[in-house]
């Protein structure tokens, strides 16, 4: 039966075929799984190494002249040894006398087997054994760290403790501050960037329109802001005092709500701004100025004006540039509303928008500037009526002049440069017992000053039957600037002959 192996560590017994303690994770010696055969000569070979003499101690000769072969063998660290014995690696078994009792100190008992190379066990001689005086101290093996060995041996664990090698990784306190330094550097860094940004768009803004007549103004009581475009501005301007036009970081926006009447079709201009680009319109990538508008044909005559044709932006020092894009190109047709947009191609930063001026108009027609300000007066460019409820007769009927419209367009058209349109509405009752039957351009004519005009269009009846009424609408082009006016019914050849009358009227 073999002898139990201990560790060299705690001292407690090790597991056959075991590397590491059980109890305290030590590692043993790598040859400790090495099984070893018993020869006929008391000699124990090891699995990988040749048999080797080692040094003896003499041991007295009791009565009987039997004499005990008792082999003591010498610590690693004694002097001589480990030259003598090169791979020597040397084991003490030992009986503790207790539990508690730690090996190589007082009190253990030494084993008489002899050992060589890696022997650890010997066969007992025939002979009574006497005991052996206390060797040398030279020869006495104290407590010692465990031989060097190729596999990584942990430090000996107390009892009840995680070893080593088991235990979680420490973490370096350096990383942790360095982690929450960094952090920190970071936060300053974007509360730092986020304080320059927004110094910046306050300087940019305060300077955007410092030239402004203090026109703009938000209306009051109104939240409302147009948004014709399906485009949602990223900012709304709210004028200040001075009239400027602060830029927030999105679109410089203002609402115009101006409205007036062009070619028949009522507009109104909703509002203007000014941005890098606008998301709708990939043929202006350099942003410029976006005038929104609501267009509404309630005529039954189709204008189909073009955009490109009648609009044109007029800047602050009096040059004149045409739209580069719009939503609609044309304007609607007979009973259509449409929400529309215009872009400039303005490359000019902070441009105070209320010095911008939007011409409507070509050249041979009635131009009308737009100021593209809140509250602009446009009353020069608004219909002005009057109603004369004058009487008078001709050819046997009874006339009614109702009312009289001067205005810039009339019946889907814009006046000519330098004519305004007059619009006089009539009422006929034909009490004779004649019918009235004339073509009103062969009968009628409108003066003002030496100018004298036959009708452009009309819907007033060409025959009103005995007893019967009729009504309609007469339109004359005449020069512009005239206030006072004169209805001409002209003499017809007839039979009975019908005598001119006329009927005068002013439009203030």
């Amino acid at each position: 039966m073999s002898s139990p192996r201990f560790c060299s560590e705690c001292g407690k017994p090790l597991e056959a075929d075991h590397r590491f303690c059980t109890n305290c994770g030590a590692t043993t010696s790598v040859e400790a799984d090495a099984r070893t055969t018993l020869t006929s000569d008391q000699t124990v070979l090891g699995r990988d190494q040749a048999q080797s003499s080692q040094p003896k101690v003499p041991v007295p000769v009791d009565n009987s002249g039997a004499t005990a072969s008792t082999i003591i063998t010498p610590n690693v660290n004694t002097p001589g040894a480990a030259a003598n014995a090169p791979g020597f690696t040397p084991v003490l078994p030992y009986t503790p006398q207790s539990s508690s009792e730690s090996p190589g100190v007082s009190g253990a008992s030494y084993s008489t087997v002899p050992t060589s190379g890696d022997q650890f066990y010997a066969q007992a001689t025939d002979a009574d054994v006497i005991p052996p005086p206390p060797p040398p101290d030279s020869f006495i093996s104290m407590p010692q760290e465990a031989p060097p060995s190729p596999y990584y041996a942990p430090p000996p664990q107390v009892k009840g403790t995680v070893p080593a090698y088991a235990q979680a990784p420490k973490r370096s306190r350096g990383c942790l501050v360095a982690s929450i330094v960094l952090l920190l550097v970071l936060a300053l860094g974007v509360v730092g960037g986020f304080y320059l940004i927004r110094h910046n768009n306050a300087t940019g803004s305060s300077q955007n329109g410092n030239s402004s007549s203090g026109q703009q103004s938000t209306q009051s009581g109104s939240s409302n802001t147009p948004n014709t475009n399906g485009v949602t501005p990223t900012s709304i301007t709210t004028p200040g005092s001075n009239g400027n036009t602060p830029n927030t970081g999105g679109p410089a926006t203002v609402p115009l709500n101006l409205k007036f009447t062009y070619s028949s079709v009522d507009i109104t201009l909703v509002s203007v701004q000014q941005a890098n680009s606008f998301p709708d319109d990939t043929s202006a990538p350099q942003g410029g100025i976006r005038v929104a508008t609501l267009e509404s044909n309630s005529t039954t005559n189709d204008v189909r004006f073009s955009y490109s044709d009648i609009i044109r932006l007029v800047m602050p020092d009096g040059s004149i540039i045409a739209p580069s894009n719009a939503k609609y190109y044309v304007g609607p047709a007979a009973g259509v509303s449409q929400d529309n947009w215009i872009d400039f191609p303005v490359t000019s930063q902070n441009i105070d928008l209320s010095r911008l001026i939007l011409r409507y108009g070509s050249a041979t027609e009635n131009q009308m500037d737009i100021p593209l300000a809140p509250n602009a007066d446009l009353s020069k460019y608004q219909p002005r009526t009057v109603t004369p409820n004058s009487t008078f007769q001709y050819a046997g009927v009874n006339w009614t002049l109702v009312s009289a419209t001067e205005s810039l367009s009339a019946n889907g058209q814009q006046a000519s440069t330098g004519m305004v349109y007059v619009t006089v509405t009539l009422k006929a009752v034909n009490s004779s017992a004649n019918n009235f039957s004339a073509y009103p351009g062969d009968y009628m004519r409108l003066q003002s000053g030496d100018s004298k005009s036959p009708p452009s269009d009309f819907t007033f009846p060409t025959s009103v039957a005995s007893q019967s009424n009729g009504s309609g609408t007469v339109t004359f082009a005449i020069p512009q600037g005239g206030s006072s006016f004169t209805l001409l019914m002209l003499a017809q050849q007839s039979s009975p002959p019908i005598n001119a009358t006329s009927m005068t009227f002013q439009i203030l």
